[in-house]
């Protein structure tokens, strides 16, 4: 028991200011869905043979300041290493599942929506109809305030 939380502690010196930051956007991504957070260009600066989205502004600033913390991990592709998902539902499950010991399968689901988003545009769309982004900083909010309480804002 000591150990965890140690490990707790650790955990929140490491990524609590992180998550403190980020979790001031929970509120809004709570209400939205993926056709609130893009649009197609509708061509209003000139016609576009090349369709492409347009994302709300409060959705580019999250994942800019989310680009800048430390829960961003470029070796995302191993946290998924030893696990068995292979479906959506499997990765909200083990999401919903997660603790202390998962915080980097947590760190490597939030890295792989935000950065894929980058080179594949219905990725951040996706990652807010689905509530990724939302249901990782909860459950990394709710790690943060078990073992260190309120984070404040």
């Amino acid at each position: 028991m000591q150990h965890e939380l140690e490990s707790g502690e650790l955990f929140y010196q490491t990524y609590g200011e992180s998550i403190r930051k980020l979790s001031r956007y929970i509120p809004w991504l709570t209400g939205k869905s993926g056709d609130d957070v893009s649009h197609k260009y509708s061509g209003e600066y000139g016609e576009s043979a090349i369709a492409f989205p347009v994302f709300d502004s409060t959705l580019m600033n999250f994942l800019k300041e989310a680009r800048e913390t430390n829960l961003i991990d470029r070796n995302y592709p191993y946290a998924y290493t030893g696990r068995s998902i292979r479906t959506k539902e499997a990765e909200e499950r083990a999401i919903e599942d997660a603790w202390l010991r998962d915080v980097d399968f947590l760190r490597g689901v939030f890295s792989k929506y935000v950065l894929e988003g980058m080179t594949k545009s219905n990725i951040w769309a996706e990652a807010v109809e689905r509530k990724i982004f939302l249901n990782v900083l909860c459950k990394l909010k709710e790690i943060a305030e078990y073992y260190h309480g309120p984070l404040g804002e």
